[in-house]
């Protein structure tokens, strides 16, 4: 699969893309979001876990050659 990926400032309605000679004469399927659908779907800091308590040992984690 190949994705040709632009940001484009709209001044109306209409909405002009130029394709690679590769997409000629091929089905292609076409996505428009605005910045601010992205962010909400992106969910952005309504997930917090409190680590404060985890406990681990680094030797297990980064192996014996640490030592």
């Amino acid at each position: 699969m190949i994705l040709v990926k632009s940001k484009i400032k709209t001044d109306d309605n209409v909405l002009h893309i130029k394709l690679p000679e590769g997409f000629k004469n091929k089905t292609v399927e076409v996505i428009v979001k605005t910045e601010n659908e992205i962010a909400k779907k992106l969910l952005i800091d309504t997930i917090k876990i409190d680590t404060t308590k985890w406990k681990f040992k680094r030797e297990e984690i980064y192996g014996e050659e640490n030592k």
